[in-house]
């Protein structure tokens, strides 16, 4: 920020915080302090998502019409803050929270806390790379949204709905956020960086609950690729009966200018019931006008030794408009497909803003 909007903020902080002392927003009284005041650099922001859709997905029995949130990406607000501490050191935090804004209810689900979406402090070297200590975003989520033409969404993604949505299978175990986690998040050589993290079961006497995993990016010009791995031995998506499960993805884009081509692929391997389950997408963007033509194609093969192999096919195409950097809106329909069960067609039509 400059130096005006800091001192900007910082005023509107302080109103903010004395008309708490004077009773005005008593609800709100744990989200502001009066050192809030005298911070540098703290930056208020956030996504807004809503969309209008008729949801059908395989095997359902009719469609569910109705106003959702998140549609293109979740919704969520956050604060974040940094300090320099001189000779290349500096010290950072972020705080942020999922929402849903059709019903304004905070949170993803009844499970998630007040900052789900990342709640840490860390330290970063300019040379080095920086270390954070908290609640962090998953890297192999982050990797399988870049290569996506529909991005982080978990609503109209045929391929991340296969990997991180329960009501699709949710094949990676362990969520797309780790709690009591150590990050470590290397500087660009070349081309190349590096995220790294280790989430501990924090219990006594053993590790055999802990979590990790790291990915590998290149992105340089019009290629960008990506490698991933993790180990996960807690989290939701484990199913009754297992101690672990490895993941591992893969993705690749080639910007060609007139469009955009990408792939993904994932694996995973949880023990137990010893479920392997192989996922493939390739999609593309293609701009036109001041918007975006958003296509991806995803199938699945899903092995176990408690269940009969089955396959789904999911396919996706919309297009995003764009009114400005901020706000945009977005169409698009979704088939799905199971072996054995009919198939499935969503309609979303919506609008995200950020701030």
């Amino acid at each position: 920020m400059k130096k005006k909007q800091q001192h900007a903020f910082s005023d509107c902080v302080c109103r903010f915080y004395a008309a708490i002392q004077r009773g005005a927003l008593p609800v709100v009284a744990v989200l502001a302090t009066q050192s809030a005041c005298h911070a540098q650099g703290v930056q208020l922001y956030g996504l807004v998502d809503s969309y209008l859709a008729s949801t059908k997905l395989s095997g359902a029995s009719h469609s569910t019409v109705g106003v959702e949130g998140g549609g293109m990406q979740t919704s969520f607000w956050g604060l974040a803050g940094t300090e320099d501490l001189g000779t290349g050191l500096r010290a950072n935090f972020r705080l942020e929270g999922y929402l849903q804004p059709d019903t304004g209810i905070g949170g993803r689900n009844t499970s998630d806390g007040l900052f789900a979406r990342n709640a840490y402090v860390g330290l970063e070297h300019q040379r080095f790379g920086e270390v954070r200590l908290g609640r962090l975003a998953n890297p192999l989520f982050l990797a399988s949204g870049i290569y996506d033409a529909f991005g982080f969404s978990t609503k109209l993604s045929p391929f991340n709905n296969m990997l991180w949505t329960p009501a699709e299978g949710r094949y990676v175990a362990g969520d797309t956020v780790w709690s009591n986690a150590v990050g470590y998040y290397s500087p660009d050589v070349a081309g190349f960086s590096f995220r790294g993290l280790y989430s501990l079961g924090e219990q006594s006497g053993t590790n055999s609950a802990n979590n990790a995993g790291g990915t590998l990016l290149y992105d340089r010009g019009r290629l960008s690729a990506a490698f991933g791995i993790q180990r996960t031995r807690v989290g939701p998506g484990l199913p009754t009966g297992s101690w672990a499960q490895t993941a591992i993805l893969a993705g690749v884009s080639y910007d060609f200018s007139v469009a955009k081509l990408m792939a993904t692929y994932a694996h995973t391997s949880t023990s137990g019931a010893s479920t392997l389950t192989d996922t493939a997408q390739i999609g593309a963007t293609v701009p036109i006008g001041s918007g975006r033509l958003l296509a991806s194609v995803a199938s699945s093969r899903v092995r176990s030794e408690v269940m009969t192999t089955y396959r789904r096919h999911a396919a996706s195409a919309g297009y995003d408009y764009s009114f400005s950097k901020r706000t945009d809106i977005y169409g698009a329909v979704m088939f799905d497909k199971i072996t054995g069960s009919g198939s499935g067609t969503t309609f979303a039509a919506g609008i995200r803003h950020k701030f």
